[in-house]
């Protein structure tokens, strides 16, 4: 676990996740030595973790499975951690962004004479060849362009920046995002198999519940089809969990129903049906 300001109860409750098969370590983050990174709204250093523990916080050699904290595991990952890599990031495509000049929002492809086309990956889940990464320089790459710029999706736009469409596209169902559900917003349609994003919604390996229309599933009036299983595990995990309350999505939300622009792909109805313990 990377990050500062662990109160001794949360280290503790962390260090109980520990077994035979999983060690936990909470290693702390010089924040003043990424003092010049620029984070757009606000974000915390934390949004960069991916970027500088390649380089700064991980020792070894070998490869690195990077996930977001919003994200639910639904199999055993021997298959995707094994796969055969030939570039040092292994990614899927963003479901609602896809590519680098897609219309959804502004990020400077123009001027870093980047092919408007590149495909464009989500950083959820991210396979990283630590050697790659180190040999190709990728972390102070990385930054130079969050130090450059200020971009709506911070390090998501800068890794796309720097890669250029140059990284392993792993199958969607690695990274099942609340778009790849929402229909309206699902512009990858345009460049991904109908096949494999049907594969990712019926039988996904990792569902990543990142911010969207759909809401978070902690949160009060989250429509996600997978909202009853998160909750469940979350239940058996913690019990005396609560629910929050995000007004600002709950806003947004209910306007983009009122526009009619929550069309759920059926397929959904399959996570939805997953039984609860």
């Amino acid at each position: 676990m990377l990050g500062n300001g662990w109160s001794s109860k949360e280290t503790a409750r962390l260090e109980t996740l520990q077994s035979d098969l999983v060690t936990v370590e909470i290693r702390s983050v010089d924040s003043e030595q990424f003092s010049r990174i620029r984070l757009q709204s606000k974000f915390p250093l934390a949004t960069a973790y991916n970027v500088l523990a390649p380089q700064y916080l991980l020792e070894q050699s070998g490869r690195a499975l990077y996930v977001d904290a919003d994200v639910v595991v639904m199999e055993d990952l021997s298959d995707l951690w094994i796969r055969p890599m030939t570039h040092a990031v292994g990614a899927v495509l963003d479901a609602h962004i896809g590519w680098a000049a897609s219309p959804s929002m502004w990020r400077p492809w123009r001027e870093e004479n980047m092919d408007p086309m590149s495909p464009y990956l989500n950083t959820g889940v991210m396979l990283v060849d630590l050697d790659r990464w180190r040999d190709q320089n990728l972390t102070a790459r990385i930054i130079e362009v969050l130090e450059k710029y200020d971009l709506p999706c911070v390090d998501q736009d800068a890794i796309n920046i720097v890669l250029r469409g140059e990284f392993e596209l792993l199958q969607p169902r690695y990274n099942l995002m609340p778009y790849h559900y929402l229909r309206t917003f699902r512009y990858i349609d345009a460049v991904e198999s109908d096949i494999e994003i049907g594969i990712a919604i019926t039988r996904p390996a990792i569902i990543h519940f990142h911010r969207s229309f759909l809401g978070k599933p902690w949160t009060y009036g989250a429509i996600h089809p997978a909202t009853k299983l998160w909750r469940s595990l979350a239940t058996e995990a913690q019990p005396s969990w609560r629910k929050s309350t995000d007004m600002v999505g709950l806003v947004r939300r209910e306007g983009a129903k009122f526009a009619k622009m929550l069309k759920i792909d059926d397929r959904a109805v399959q996570i939805s049906a997953l039984p609860t313990r």
